[in-house]
Protein backbone atom coordinates (compact mmCIF):
# COMPACT_ATOMS: atom_id res chain seq x y z
CA UNK A 1 0.00 0.00 0.00
CA UNK A 2 2.59 1.99 0.91
CA UNK A 3 4.34 2.05 -2.45
CA UNK A 4 1.24 2.37 -4.68
CA UNK A 5 0.75 5.39 -2.78
CA UNK A 6 3.67 7.11 -4.39
CA UNK A 7 1.80 5.82 -8.22
CA UNK A 8 0.03 8.17 -10.15
CA UNK A 9 -3.55 8.08 -9.62
CA UNK A 10 -3.84 6.76 -13.39
CA UNK A 11 -1.98 3.63 -12.79
CA UNK A 12 -3.73 2.65 -9.16
CA UNK A 13 -7.46 3.66 -10.44
CA UNK A 14 -9.60 2.65 -12.61
CA UNK A 15 -12.25 5.15 -14.45
CA UNK A 16 -15.67 3.20 -14.08
CA UNK A 17 -18.15 5.74 -15.02
CA UNK A 18 -19.56 5.22 -17.88
CA UNK A 19 -18.68 7.52 -20.10
CA UNK A 20 -15.02 8.02 -18.89
CA UNK A 21 -15.90 11.42 -17.56
CA UNK A 22 -12.41 11.85 -15.68
CA UNK A 23 -9.89 10.03 -17.93
CA UNK A 24 -8.26 12.02 -20.97
CA UNK A 25 -9.01 10.62 -24.43
CA UNK A 26 -6.55 9.61 -27.27
CA UNK A 27 -6.56 13.31 -28.64
CA UNK A 28 -6.05 14.99 -25.83
CA UNK A 29 -2.86 12.35 -25.27
CA UNK A 30 -1.57 12.97 -28.64
CA UNK A 31 -1.09 16.70 -27.96
CA UNK A 32 -0.11 16.39 -24.51
CA UNK A 33 2.55 14.08 -25.30
CA UNK A 34 4.04 16.79 -28.36
CA UNK A 35 4.04 19.72 -26.01
CA UNK A 36 7.46 21.78 -25.79
CA UNK A 37 6.49 24.31 -23.17
CA UNK A 38 5.64 23.85 -19.45
CA UNK A 39 1.80 24.49 -18.52
CA UNK A 40 0.92 25.25 -15.01
CA UNK A 41 -2.91 24.90 -14.56
CA UNK A 42 -4.75 26.42 -11.42
CA UNK A 43 -7.52 24.65 -10.01
CA UNK A 44 -9.28 27.71 -8.12
CA UNK A 45 -11.33 25.89 -5.17
CA UNK A 46 -11.62 26.47 -1.73
CA UNK A 47 -11.08 23.43 0.54
CA UNK A 48 -13.60 20.83 0.90
CA UNK A 49 -15.65 22.37 -2.36
CA UNK A 50 -13.53 19.80 -4.67
CA UNK A 51 -15.45 18.35 -7.70
CA UNK A 52 -14.62 14.85 -7.90
CA UNK A 53 -14.39 14.80 -11.75
CA UNK A 54 -12.68 17.96 -11.85
CA UNK A 55 -10.17 16.94 -9.75
CA UNK A 56 -9.49 13.37 -11.10
CA UNK A 57 -9.51 14.77 -14.29
CA UNK A 58 -6.57 17.40 -13.89
CA UNK A 59 -4.62 14.85 -11.57
CA UNK A 60 -4.51 12.65 -15.13
CA UNK A 61 -3.24 15.35 -16.75
CA UNK A 62 -0.65 15.89 -14.58
CA UNK A 63 0.17 12.21 -14.68
CA UNK A 64 0.24 12.43 -18.13
CA UNK A 65 3.02 14.28 -19.31
CA UNK A 66 5.83 15.77 -17.08
CA UNK A 67 5.01 18.98 -18.61
CA UNK A 68 1.66 19.73 -16.79
CA UNK A 69 1.26 20.83 -13.26
CA UNK A 70 -1.48 21.32 -11.64
CA UNK A 71 -1.28 23.94 -8.73
CA UNK A 72 -4.62 24.43 -6.02
CA UNK A 73 -5.28 27.89 -5.31
CA UNK A 74 -7.70 28.60 -2.43
CA UNK A 75 -9.89 31.09 -3.08
CA UNK A 76 -10.44 32.20 0.67
CA UNK A 77 -6.37 32.27 1.32
CA UNK A 78 -5.66 33.86 -2.18
CA UNK A 79 -8.43 35.84 -2.67
CA UNK A 80 -6.35 38.41 -5.17
CA UNK A 81 -4.85 35.47 -7.23
CA UNK A 82 -7.74 35.72 -10.18
CA UNK A 83 -7.76 39.26 -10.92
CA UNK A 84 -4.89 39.11 -13.08
CA UNK A 85 -6.65 36.87 -15.53
CA UNK A 86 -10.21 37.81 -15.07
CA UNK A 87 -12.50 39.88 -13.85
CA UNK A 88 -15.69 37.46 -14.00
CA UNK A 89 -17.53 35.95 -11.21
CA UNK A 90 -15.07 33.05 -9.45
CA UNK A 91 -16.46 29.81 -8.60
CA UNK A 92 -15.32 26.93 -7.24
CA UNK A 93 -13.12 24.29 -9.27
CA UNK A 94 -12.54 27.32 -12.20
CA UNK A 95 -9.38 26.76 -14.09
CA UNK A 96 -6.73 28.58 -15.50
CA UNK A 97 -4.38 27.58 -17.74
CA UNK A 98 -0.93 29.27 -18.23
CA UNK A 99 2.09 28.87 -20.56
CA UNK A 100 4.23 31.13 -20.42
CA UNK A 101 2.64 34.77 -21.17
CA UNK A 102 -1.15 33.22 -22.67
CA UNK A 103 -3.65 32.07 -20.45
CA UNK A 104 -7.38 30.99 -20.62
CA UNK A 105 -9.56 31.06 -17.74
CA UNK A 106 -12.20 28.19 -17.26
CA UNK A 107 -15.17 28.97 -15.67
CA UNK A 108 -16.57 25.72 -13.94
CA UNK A 109 -20.12 26.67 -14.67
CA UNK A 110 -18.97 26.34 -18.42
CA UNK A 111 -17.58 22.68 -17.65
CA UNK A 112 -21.37 21.13 -17.13
CA UNK A 113 -23.38 21.87 -20.26
CA UNK A 114 -27.35 21.64 -19.98
CA UNK A 115 -29.58 20.91 -22.94
CA UNK A 116 -33.16 21.25 -22.29
CA UNK A 117 -35.15 19.93 -25.02
CA UNK A 118 -38.32 19.64 -26.32
CA UNK A 119 -40.99 16.85 -25.36
CA UNK A 120 -42.65 17.21 -28.88
CA UNK A 121 -39.17 16.89 -30.94
CA UNK A 122 -38.46 13.30 -28.94
CA UNK A 123 -35.70 14.66 -26.59
CA UNK A 124 -35.25 14.89 -23.30
CA UNK A 125 -32.95 17.04 -20.85
CA UNK A 126 -29.49 15.98 -21.48
CA UNK A 127 -26.20 17.41 -18.97
CA UNK A 128 -22.91 16.67 -20.65
CA UNK A 129 -19.65 17.17 -18.75
CA UNK A 130 -16.66 19.68 -21.09
CA UNK A 131 -13.73 20.08 -18.47
CA UNK A 132 -11.49 17.52 -20.99
CA UNK A 133 -12.78 19.31 -24.10
CA UNK A 134 -12.23 22.97 -22.40
CA UNK A 135 -9.14 22.17 -20.48
CA UNK A 136 -7.37 20.47 -24.19
CA UNK A 137 -8.10 23.30 -25.64
CA UNK A 138 -6.78 25.66 -23.78
CA UNK A 139 -3.48 24.20 -23.54
CA UNK A 140 -3.63 24.15 -27.49
CA UNK A 141 -4.22 27.84 -27.29
CA UNK A 142 -1.80 28.87 -25.16
CA UNK A 143 0.71 26.95 -27.11
CA UNK A 144 0.18 28.19 -30.59
CA UNK A 145 1.71 31.04 -31.35
CA UNK A 146 -0.40 32.61 -34.31
CA UNK A 147 -4.22 31.55 -34.22
CA UNK A 148 -5.98 31.16 -37.45
CA UNK A 149 -8.81 33.49 -38.70
CA UNK A 150 -11.91 32.96 -40.36
CA UNK A 151 -13.15 36.05 -42.01
CA UNK A 152 -17.18 36.08 -42.25
CA UNK A 153 -18.60 37.85 -44.96
CA UNK A 154 -21.35 40.97 -44.16
CA UNK A 155 -23.36 43.33 -45.66
CA UNK A 156 -25.61 40.47 -47.16
CA UNK A 157 -28.05 39.44 -44.70
CA UNK A 158 -26.07 36.75 -43.42
CA UNK A 159 -27.40 34.77 -40.83
CA UNK A 160 -25.55 35.26 -37.69
CA UNK A 161 -23.40 32.52 -36.23
CA UNK A 162 -25.10 30.57 -33.28
CA UNK A 163 -24.10 30.92 -29.84
CA UNK A 164 -23.33 27.50 -29.74
CA UNK A 165 -20.85 27.46 -33.09
CA UNK A 166 -19.02 30.31 -32.05
CA UNK A 167 -18.13 28.24 -28.85
CA UNK A 168 -17.35 25.68 -31.19
CA UNK A 169 -15.49 27.84 -32.88
CA UNK A 170 -13.53 28.92 -29.57
CA UNK A 171 -12.66 26.16 -28.31
CA UNK A 172 -10.66 24.68 -31.28
CA UNK A 173 -9.37 27.87 -31.46
CA UNK A 174 -10.29 29.54 -34.45
CA UNK A 175 -10.36 33.52 -34.08
CA UNK A 176 -13.17 35.13 -36.12
CA UNK A 177 -13.04 38.67 -38.03
CA UNK A 178 -16.17 40.05 -39.84
CA UNK A 179 -15.31 40.84 -43.50
CA UNK A 180 -16.92 43.57 -45.98
CA UNK A 181 -16.29 43.82 -49.58
CA UNK A 182 -18.72 46.60 -50.34
CA UNK A 183 -16.14 49.50 -50.55
CA UNK A 184 -12.97 47.38 -51.23
CA UNK A 185 -10.64 46.76 -54.61
CA UNK A 186 -10.02 43.51 -53.55
CA UNK A 187 -9.76 41.12 -50.82
CA UNK A 188 -7.24 42.30 -48.25
CA UNK A 189 -3.55 40.07 -48.84
CA UNK A 190 -4.22 39.23 -44.71
CA UNK A 191 -7.79 36.93 -45.83
CA UNK A 192 -7.18 33.62 -46.37
CA UNK A 193 -10.43 31.94 -45.66
CA UNK A 194 -13.77 33.32 -46.25
CA UNK A 195 -17.24 31.99 -44.53
CA UNK A 196 -20.28 33.09 -46.48
CA UNK A 197 -22.83 32.66 -43.88
CA UNK A 198 -26.48 31.99 -45.69
CA UNK A 199 -27.15 35.44 -47.27
CA UNK A 200 -30.49 36.82 -47.95
CA UNK A 201 -29.71 39.14 -50.60
CA UNK A 202 -27.06 38.55 -53.20
CA UNK A 203 -23.72 39.93 -53.62
CA UNK A 204 -22.40 42.35 -56.63
CA UNK A 205 -20.68 41.65 -59.71
CA UNK A 206 -17.70 43.34 -58.09
CA UNK A 207 -17.77 41.45 -55.01
CA UNK A 208 -18.15 37.81 -57.09
CA UNK A 209 -15.04 39.06 -59.51
CA UNK A 210 -13.02 39.89 -56.06
CA UNK A 211 -13.83 36.41 -54.87
CA UNK A 212 -12.69 34.20 -57.87
CA UNK A 213 -9.50 36.70 -58.20
CA UNK A 214 -8.97 35.88 -54.11
CA UNK A 215 -9.72 31.96 -54.94
CA UNK A 216 -7.21 32.22 -57.72
CA UNK A 217 -4.16 33.32 -55.03
CA UNK A 218 -5.03 30.35 -52.90
CA UNK A 219 -7.41 31.56 -51.34
CA UNK A 220 -9.92 29.40 -49.58
CA UNK A 221 -14.15 29.72 -49.49
CA UNK A 222 -17.19 28.44 -47.57
CA UNK A 223 -20.41 29.21 -48.71
CA UNK A 224 -23.53 28.40 -47.00
CA UNK A 225 -26.40 28.88 -48.99
CA UNK A 226 -29.99 26.66 -49.66
CA UNK A 227 -33.41 26.81 -50.96
CA UNK A 228 -33.93 30.23 -51.05
CA UNK A 229 -37.72 32.06 -50.30
CA UNK A 230 -37.48 35.05 -52.63
CA UNK A 231 -34.16 36.05 -54.10
CA UNK A 232 -31.86 33.57 -56.15
CA UNK A 233 -28.58 35.11 -55.55
CA UNK A 234 -27.40 34.56 -58.99
CA UNK A 235 -23.71 36.43 -58.83
CA UNK A 236 -23.07 34.10 -55.44
CA UNK A 237 -24.16 31.04 -57.88
CA UNK A 238 -21.47 31.95 -60.36
CA UNK A 239 -18.68 31.36 -57.81
CA UNK A 240 -19.30 27.95 -58.47
CA UNK A 241 -20.56 27.93 -61.80
CA UNK A 242 -17.18 29.53 -62.84
CA UNK A 243 -15.43 25.84 -61.92
CA UNK A 244 -18.63 24.25 -63.92
CA UNK A 245 -20.89 23.58 -61.43
CA UNK A 246 -24.31 24.51 -61.60
CA UNK A 247 -26.45 25.32 -58.68
CA UNK A 248 -29.70 23.33 -58.78
CA UNK A 249 -32.68 25.66 -57.03
CA UNK A 250 -35.78 23.66 -55.47
CA UNK A 251 -35.64 21.35 -52.51
CA UNK A 252 -34.44 17.95 -52.38
CA UNK A 253 -37.11 15.08 -51.44
CA UNK A 254 -35.71 11.87 -50.20
CA UNK A 255 -37.96 8.77 -50.71
CA UNK A 256 -35.80 6.63 -49.00
CA UNK A 257 -37.24 6.30 -45.82
CA UNK A 258 -32.73 5.49 -44.72
CA UNK A 259 -32.15 8.88 -45.62
CA UNK A 260 -34.44 11.39 -43.80
CA UNK A 261 -35.52 11.58 -39.91
CA UNK A 262 -38.34 12.27 -38.08
CA UNK A 263 -40.66 11.37 -40.80
CA UNK A 264 -39.69 14.65 -42.87
CA UNK A 265 -38.50 13.53 -46.64
CA UNK A 266 -37.09 17.19 -46.54
CA UNK A 267 -34.86 16.48 -43.18
CA UNK A 268 -32.39 14.54 -44.90
CA UNK A 269 -29.58 12.37 -44.00
CA UNK A 270 -27.58 11.91 -46.74
CA UNK A 271 -24.45 9.71 -47.56
CA UNK A 272 -21.39 10.49 -46.84
CA UNK A 273 -18.07 10.16 -49.37
CA UNK A 274 -14.67 9.43 -47.93
CA UNK A 275 -12.78 12.89 -47.23
CA UNK A 276 -10.54 14.77 -44.88
CA UNK A 277 -13.79 16.10 -44.29
CA UNK A 278 -16.18 13.32 -43.16
CA UNK A 279 -13.54 10.52 -42.34
CA UNK A 280 -13.54 11.70 -38.87
CA UNK A 281 -17.37 11.67 -38.15
CA UNK A 282 -18.11 8.29 -40.37
CA UNK A 283 -15.03 6.78 -38.23
CA UNK A 284 -17.22 7.58 -35.17
CA UNK A 285 -20.58 6.83 -36.53
CA UNK A 286 -21.99 10.40 -36.59
CA UNK A 287 -24.96 11.33 -39.04
CA UNK A 288 -25.66 15.00 -40.33
CA UNK A 289 -28.75 16.10 -40.89
CA UNK A 290 -29.32 18.93 -43.48
CA UNK A 291 -32.43 20.21 -43.91
CA UNK A 292 -34.73 21.99 -46.71
CA UNK A 293 -31.50 21.53 -48.92
CA UNK A 294 -31.12 22.59 -53.08
CA UNK A 295 -28.53 20.79 -55.04
CA UNK A 296 -25.37 21.00 -57.02
CA UNK A 297 -24.63 19.76 -60.15
CA UNK A 298 -21.06 18.34 -60.64
CA UNK A 299 -21.27 16.21 -63.69
CA UNK A 300 -19.96 19.36 -65.92
CA UNK A 301 -17.30 20.58 -64.19
CA UNK A 302 -13.85 22.20 -65.54
CA UNK A 303 -11.40 19.93 -65.95
CA UNK A 304 -8.45 22.17 -63.83
CA UNK A 305 -10.29 21.39 -61.31
CA UNK A 306 -11.02 18.56 -58.89
CA UNK A 307 -14.41 17.98 -56.84
CA UNK A 308 -15.08 15.86 -54.08
CA UNK A 309 -19.09 15.39 -53.25
CA UNK A 310 -18.96 15.22 -49.32
CA UNK A 311 -23.08 14.77 -48.89
CA UNK A 312 -25.32 13.11 -51.27
CA UNK A 313 -28.91 12.00 -51.18
CA UNK A 314 -30.26 8.44 -51.79
CA UNK A 315 -31.10 7.29 -55.58
CA UNK A 316 -34.27 7.76 -54.77
CA UNK A 317 -34.26 11.42 -53.85
CA UNK A 318 -35.50 14.22 -56.40
CA UNK A 319 -35.39 17.78 -56.66
CA UNK A 320 -38.61 19.65 -56.70
CA UNK A 321 -37.92 23.06 -58.28
CA UNK A 322 -41.16 25.08 -56.05
CA UNK A 323 -38.69 25.52 -52.96
CA UNK A 324 -40.59 27.21 -50.45
CA UNK A 325 -43.43 26.88 -52.56
CA UNK A 326 -43.66 23.28 -52.90
CA UNK A 327 -47.05 21.74 -52.20
CA UNK A 328 -46.44 17.49 -52.35
CA UNK A 329 -44.03 15.22 -51.72
CA UNK A 330 -45.23 12.89 -54.48
CA UNK A 331 -42.42 12.87 -56.90
CA UNK A 332 -43.82 14.26 -60.28
CA UNK A 333 -42.82 14.63 -63.65
CA UNK A 334 -39.97 16.97 -64.71
CA UNK A 335 -38.44 16.38 -60.89
CA UNK A 336 -34.30 16.01 -61.09
CA UNK A 337 -33.82 12.31 -60.07
CA UNK A 338 -31.43 11.92 -57.32
CA UNK A 339 -28.28 10.77 -55.87
CA UNK A 340 -28.48 14.57 -55.88
CA UNK A 341 -25.27 16.48 -54.13
CA UNK A 342 -25.95 18.22 -51.02
CA UNK A 343 -22.24 19.34 -50.41
CA UNK A 344 -19.23 19.59 -52.75
CA UNK A 345 -15.40 20.37 -52.19
CA UNK A 346 -13.95 22.08 -55.18
CA UNK A 347 -10.19 22.24 -55.34
CA UNK A 348 -7.83 23.74 -57.96
CA UNK A 349 -4.05 23.35 -57.47
CA UNK A 350 -2.13 26.36 -58.37
CA UNK A 351 1.79 27.62 -58.61
CA UNK A 352 3.76 27.68 -55.60
CA UNK A 353 2.19 24.68 -54.22
CA UNK A 354 -0.73 27.00 -53.82
CA UNK A 355 -4.35 25.35 -53.76
CA UNK A 356 -7.44 27.21 -54.54
CA UNK A 357 -10.35 25.54 -52.01
CA UNK A 358 -14.20 26.01 -52.51
CA UNK A 359 -16.92 24.39 -50.64
CA UNK A 360 -20.77 25.33 -51.05
CA UNK A 361 -23.14 23.42 -48.74
CA UNK A 362 -26.43 23.44 -50.23
CA UNK A 363 -28.59 24.05 -46.74
CA UNK A 364 -28.96 27.41 -45.02
CA UNK A 365 -30.24 25.71 -41.63
CA UNK A 366 -27.52 23.39 -41.15
CA UNK A 367 -26.03 25.27 -38.55
CA UNK A 368 -29.55 25.80 -36.52
CA UNK A 369 -29.56 24.90 -33.02
CA UNK A 370 -32.45 22.67 -33.40
CA UNK A 371 -31.00 20.92 -36.56
CA UNK A 372 -27.13 20.70 -34.74
CA UNK A 373 -29.35 18.56 -31.97
CA UNK A 374 -30.94 16.44 -34.21
CA UNK A 375 -27.04 15.47 -35.48
CA UNK A 376 -25.99 15.30 -31.93
CA UNK A 377 -23.60 17.91 -33.11
CA UNK A 378 -22.16 16.62 -36.27
CA UNK A 379 -23.31 19.17 -37.98
CA UNK A 380 -21.30 21.93 -36.59
CA UNK A 381 -18.37 18.94 -36.58
CA UNK A 382 -18.35 18.83 -40.25
CA UNK A 383 -18.52 22.72 -40.74
CA UNK A 384 -15.26 22.81 -38.34
CA UNK A 385 -13.54 20.10 -40.03
CA UNK A 386 -13.99 21.95 -43.31
CA UNK A 387 -12.92 25.41 -41.84
CA UNK A 388 -9.92 23.37 -39.76
CA UNK A 389 -8.88 21.93 -43.79
CA UNK A 390 -9.25 25.71 -45.75
CA UNK A 391 -6.70 27.07 -42.40
CA UNK A 392 -4.60 24.08 -42.82
CA UNK A 393 -4.76 23.60 -39.25
CA UNK A 394 -3.23 20.25 -38.82
CA UNK A 395 -2.80 20.01 -35.06
CA UNK A 396 -6.64 20.06 -34.53
CA UNK A 397 -7.92 19.26 -31.21
CA UNK A 398 -11.44 18.21 -31.04
CA UNK A 399 -12.44 16.36 -28.14
CA UNK A 400 -16.44 16.14 -27.37
CA UNK A 401 -18.12 16.50 -24.04
CA UNK A 402 -18.94 13.53 -22.03
CA UNK A 403 -22.77 12.85 -21.50
CA UNK A 404 -23.59 12.25 -17.85
CA UNK A 405 -26.97 10.76 -18.66
CA UNK A 406 -28.22 9.36 -21.70
CA UNK A 407 -26.25 9.44 -25.09
CA UNK A 408 -29.04 10.00 -28.14
CA UNK A 409 -28.87 8.71 -31.29
CA UNK A 410 -29.23 9.85 -34.76
CA UNK A 411 -31.99 7.40 -36.06
CA UNK A 412 -33.04 7.26 -40.06
CA UNK A 413 -37.34 7.16 -40.30
CA UNK A 414 -37.01 3.28 -41.38
CA UNK A 415 -34.92 2.56 -38.45
CA UNK A 416 -37.30 4.62 -36.33
CA UNK A 417 -39.89 2.64 -37.93
CA UNK A 418 -39.05 -0.65 -37.56
CA UNK A 419 -37.77 -0.16 -34.07
CA UNK A 420 -41.68 1.09 -33.45
CA UNK A 421 -43.01 -2.75 -34.81
CA UNK A 422 -40.46 -3.96 -32.31
CA UNK A 423 -41.35 -2.57 -29.33
CA UNK A 424 -45.34 -1.92 -30.51
CA UNK A 425 -46.37 -5.34 -32.39
CA UNK A 426 -43.54 -8.03 -32.43
CA UNK A 427 -43.06 -7.69 -28.51
CA UNK A 428 -46.44 -7.60 -27.35
CA UNK A 429 -47.22 -10.46 -29.69
CA UNK A 430 -44.72 -12.96 -28.70
CA UNK A 431 -45.83 -12.57 -25.33
CA UNK A 432 -49.39 -13.00 -26.44
CA UNK A 433 -48.37 -16.44 -28.31
CA UNK A 434 -46.03 -17.35 -25.26
CA UNK A 435 -49.41 -17.05 -23.42
CA UNK A 436 -51.30 -19.14 -25.65
CA UNK A 437 -48.34 -21.73 -25.55
CA UNK A 438 -48.68 -21.84 -21.68
CA UNK A 439 -52.60 -22.05 -21.32
CA UNK A 440 -52.97 -24.56 -24.15
CA UNK A 441 -50.67 -27.06 -22.18
CA UNK A 442 -52.01 -26.62 -18.85
CA UNK A 443 -55.43 -27.70 -20.16
CA UNK A 444 -53.98 -30.68 -21.99
CA UNK A 445 -52.65 -31.29 -18.53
Amino acid sequence: NIALSFLPDSYVQEDLTANQLYSISSQSKVMLSSLEEDITIYWVVASGEEDEYVEKLLHNYEDYSSRVTVEKKDPDLNPDFTNNYTDETIYNNSVIVECGDKYRYISYQDMYETSSMSYYSMYSSADEFAGESLITSAISYCTTEELPVIHILEGHGETELTESFQEALERDNLETETLSLLNSETVPEEVSCILVNAPSTDISETERDMLLDFMERGGRVLIISGTAEEEQLPNLKSVMENYGISVLEGVVVEENTDNYVYGNPVLLMPEMNSSDITDPLMEDNYQVVVPVSKALDVSEASEDVTVTSLLESSEESFLKDEGYDIETYEQEEGDVQGPLTLAALVTKDLEDDQQMQLVWIASSMMLEEAYNAYSSDANEDFILNVLEMMCEKDDSISVRSKSLTNEYLTISTADSSMIKVATMGMIPGIYLITGIVVAVRRRKR
